[in-house]
């Protein structure tokens, strides 16, 4: 089972783990992104996606303002 972890980035390029072990993520109107981990919890952000490493299982997103 592939599960990924998922960053967030501002503006300063700080790096933030969002997320752990997410199975499902959901690009949803108004630039809102849904995660859902192993256990069913939702973690839902406003921003857009920046990129998808498969290999490493990591997610990256840009965060809005």
């Amino acid at each position: 089972m592939c599960l990924a972890k998922v960053y967030g980035h501002k503006n300063d390029d700080a790096e933030v783990l969002l997320a752990d072990s997410i199975a499902n993520i959901y690009l949803e109107a108004d630039n809102k992104i849904r995660m859902l981990d192993i256990f069913g919890d939702e973690t839902v952000v406003e921003g857009t996606l920046l990129n998808m490493d498969l290999e490493r299982n990591t997610v990256r997103i840009a965060l809005a303002q």
